[in-house]
């Protein structure tokens, strides 16, 4: 099955980490942008299967950016995983309790990272 997959990264080196996790994966069909508003407006134009979304970004931060996602008709079902240094669990509860599917604490562990997008993805 060809996937596509949003990822949603301010800092450079985290984002391009997440792309070639993917890209091992066999996920090529890959929307990148650097904050929430952007991809929200290239999610209206192509839909994805799965959103990795950092926390911490400017303009609009993951959960402002969950929220405006969940408004819309076209992505209020599409799977969220939130990629987040942010680790201090009522900030974990905080997003588990807002609806997304899944959490990750940066840096990235392959195994773990592969795994929750498997599951995510129904792979």
């Amino acid at each position: 099955m060809d996937y596509t997959v949003c990822v949603v990264e301010d800092e450079k080196v985290s984002r391009k980490m997440t792309i070639e996790l993917l890209k091992k994966m066999g996920i090529n069909n890959i929307v990148a942008s650097t904050n929430g508003e952007t991809a929200l407006h290239k999610l209206k134009m192509q839909k994805a299967d799965l959103i990795i979304s950092d926390w911490h970004m400017p303009v609009m931060d993951g959960l402002e950016f969950y929220k405006a996602v969940r408004k819309e008709e076209s992505l209020k079902n599409t799977p969220f995983m939130m990629v987040t240094v942010e680790d201090s669990k009522e900030k974990v509860i905080e997003a588990l309790k807002l609806g997304i599917k899944d959490y990750i604490v940066k840096p990235l562990q392959k195994n773990s990272f592969e795994s929750k997008v498997k599951t995510l993805l129904k792979f």
